[in-house]
């Protein structure tokens, strides 16, 4: 199972598998929404149950991408617990997490 993707009139709405092995994939498959004209991109992070160097790098770059270009990059759904790695990490900014 990869990362999934699914395109709507006004977004494209992504999902995070509970595997590592989809970091890269999830990069991927940003880059060719972007590519593709998509201005609003939503990660869907529920399946996301423990933090990896590899998918919040990831989702860092992917953050970064969108807003080189003036792309939207939403993440829902975090845990609780990863939300608060990433707060204790300090990246909540550059993930664009609001509460």
């Amino acid at each position: 199972m990869g990362t999934a993707a699914k395109s709507t009139n006004s977004f494209t709405r992504l999902a995070i598998p509970a595997r590592v092995a989809y970091a890269k994939e999830l990069r991927t498959r940003v880059t060719q929404a972007l590519d593709d004209g998509e201005r609003r991109l939503v990660v869907d992070c529920q399946e996301w149950d423990e933090l990896d160097v590899p998918t919040l790098s990831s989702l860092v770059q992917c953050a970064s991408a969108c807003r080189a270009i003036g792309a939207s990059f939403e993440v829902t759904n975090l845990s609780t617990q990863i939300r608060a790695d990433v707060r204790s990490l300090q990246l909540e900014n550059r993930l664009g997490l609001v509460d």
